[in-house]
Formats: structure tokens, C-alpha cells, sequence
């Protein structure tokens, strides 16, 4: 049996999921959702192959028809970190096979709704409306800075939701955001219409006499909950008269931060700046690890504004990427 935190496995690749689970934390990743992946794994090779200590094609097959009755990205996410486990034995010197997850099909390609101003002061105009509630006795002061927020500066959901009051530096007008999603430490400037929004609102939750841990605190010292956030995120689209798109391509939270990305392109491109040079701020502001999840946004910034199309085309041809695929990072 070996175990890694919370995680206990018993097949006969015990040793290597853990191992593996190590390395990647060692690298700085989170690797929660992979290892919770390589547990229900585990749990498989010991039901059904006790004695098996080779990672043969025909154990990951048996695993993969299991998985295959999935979604694409479902499929994928089950064959990801098998495929990992493959590669970990191999360069420990072990015989192993390795799902080749690029043959893969794609996964479906979710197309974000990038707000119009109109819709934004629509939206922002809901969320002063907010009133207070004795269940949730602060939304109405978290709600209109907490979207603000996802716009203003680009910001993923669980980043706002995480951050701390130390984290925020309102002399500066700087956020420092730690629990990112590729594990990775960044500082976010704000604008100053931002940063006087924030000491308002600092103002009126943080001034008491008990310290709250979160800047969107739900007291005392727990965090808001993406459901709390979702539920009012709906109310006030409905209020804003903004329809949600239904099952198929619902408008989620999320499309704030790629409204800031596709906004601040085509800003740029009005201006006449050198978007060659811009990218790596934009890409370092984002906290993207890989250049092409910035780059899709200029395919977005094409597609959605034709009177710019053309000169991005004309100008940077070798920075516009072919729609296609999902755009997992920036989830």
C-alpha cells in the first residue's frame, strides 16, 4: 500500500501513482483532479488485475473502454493521466504502455459570448441594485466590485474568490494573485477607477471591528462560494435582459475575462500599437503559461469586429491561430 496525503493505493502500481502524483507537485502543479483520476485507476487495476505490475496496452485498453462512453473532454481528462503513468515508468526504466492521447477526438469547442459595452452596463447597473439580505449580509457590497473585477482586470472566478485582504494592495492599486490555476504567483494592476471602487468597498466590510481573512469574505473567515456567486450572477443577467443561451452555449461567469482579453486587443489594435510587443504583457497580466492561449484572442478580436479584421490579418498574420480545439487554459 502507498500513500500520498489524503490518497492511499494498493494495485500493483502503487508506488509509481504516487511517485508520479510527487513529481508533479515537485514541478510546482496542483495535480488534485489528475491524481483523484489515478485513485479511481488504482481502484481498477486492483479489482480487476491484483497481480499486474506491468502497464500493458491490453490493462489501458480495458480502462479506456470503460472510459470511451464519455464526452470528448470527459474521455480525455480519464486518459490524461494514465498516459502520464506511462510516460513516469518508461523514464523509470520500466516497460510500459502510453496511451497516445493526441488521437483523441477534439474536445467540443465552447464559443464565449464577449459582451458588448451595452451588456456590460447593463449587467453593472443589476449589480447596484444588489440589496441586502440577512443570509448573505455583504452581497451587496461584494457583488458590484466582484464582476467589476472579472472585467476590469481579467481576472479567472476562483482567483477573485481566493483572494485574501493581504493580497490586495490598495495604496499601489495591486493585486497579487497565488492560487492560480497553473500554480503560478502574478501581480495585477488595477486601474485607478478600479483601485477607488476597491477602497470604497474596503471601506465599508473591512473597517470593523472584526478582520475578515477574504477580501469577498463570507463571515467570518470562510471565503463567497462560486454557487452564491453563480445564483446572483443569473439574477442579474435577467435583470440586465441579457439571455443566458440556454444548455447548449450558456453565457458563463468566465466570459468576463475573455471580454477584458478581446477588449483590450481591440483597443490596442484602434490605437496603432505594436501588438508584438504588447502580447507578453498581456500574456504575463493573464496568467497564461503558453503564448497560444493568448494568441487565440486575436482570432476572437478578428471575428467579432470586421472593421479591424483586416488590418490585424494584413499585420500579424503569424499571430492569429486557426479556431479550433478548446480553449482549456484559459478555464
Amino acid at each position: 500500500m502507498a500513500e500520498f496525503n489524503n490518497f492511499v493505493f494498493q494495485s500493483g502500481f502503487k508506488e509509481a501513482i504516487a511517485g508520479l502524483i510527487a513529481l508533479k507537485h515537485g514541478l510546482g502543479l496542483k495535480y488534485y483532479g489528475q491524481a483523484v483520476i489515478l485513485k479511481r485507476f488504482d481502484s481498477f487495476c486492483t479489482e480487476r488485475y491484483p497481480e499486474q505490475t506491468i502497464l500493458s496496452k491490453e490493462l489501458v485498453s480495458d480502462w479506456f473502454s470503460l472510459c470511451r462512453r464519455g464526452k470528448p473532454k470527459t474521455v480525455r481528462l480519464s486518459m490524461t493521466p494514465v498516459s502520464h503513468l506511462g510516460t513516469y515508468l518508461c523514464n523509470m526504466g520500466t516497460s510500459a504502455y502510453i496511451f497516445p492521447v493526441k488521437t483523441l477526438p477534439p474536445d467540443q469547442r465552447y464559443t464565449p459570448h464577449i459582451y458588448s459595452m451595452d451588456e456590460l452596463q447593463r449587467f453593472f447597473a443589476a449589480t447596484e441594485d444588489c440589496r441586502y439580505t440577512g443570509a448573505a449580509p455583504l452581497r451587496h457590497h461584494i457583488m458590484p466590485v466582484f464582476f467589476r473585477l472579472l472585467y476590469c482586470c481579467g481576472l479567472r472566478s476562483s482567483e477573485a474568490i481566493s483572494l485574501k485582504t493581504d493580497d490586495v494592495d490598495l495604496a499601489h492599486g495591486v493585486l497579487t494573485i497565488k492560487e492560480s490555476k497553473n500554480g503560478g504567483e502574478r501581480y495585477v494592476p488595477m486601474s485607478e477607477e478600479m483601485r477607488l471602487r476597491c477602497v470604497s468597498y474596503w471601506n465599508a466590510v473591512h473597517n470593523g471591528k472584526q478582520k475578515h481573512h477574504y477580501f469577498f469574505p463570507l463571515p467570518p473567515r470562510e471565503k463567497i462560494t462560486y454557487m452564491n456567486i453563480y445564483g446572483n450572477f443569473r439574477r442579474f443577467l435577467r435583470s440586465a435582459g441579457i439571455s443566458h443561451g440556454g444548455r447548449r452555449n450558456p453565457i458563463r461567469i468566465h466570459d468576463f475575462r475573455h471580454t477584458f482579453a478581446v477588449h483590450c486587443l481591440k483597443r490596442w489594435v484602434e490605437e496603432g500599437r505594436d501588438l508584438s510587443s504588447c502580447y507578453p504583457y498581456l500574456r504575463a497580466y493573464m496568467g497564461h503559461t503558453l503564448f497560444r492561449y493568448t494568441a487565440y484572442y486575436l482570432r476572437l478580436t478578428a471575428d467579432l469586429y470586421p472593421s479591424i479584421s483586416s488590418k490585424l490579418e494584413e499585420s500579424y498574420p503569424h499571430l492569429i491561430p486557426e479556431i479550433g480545439g478548446d480553449l482549456r487554459e484559459a478555464e
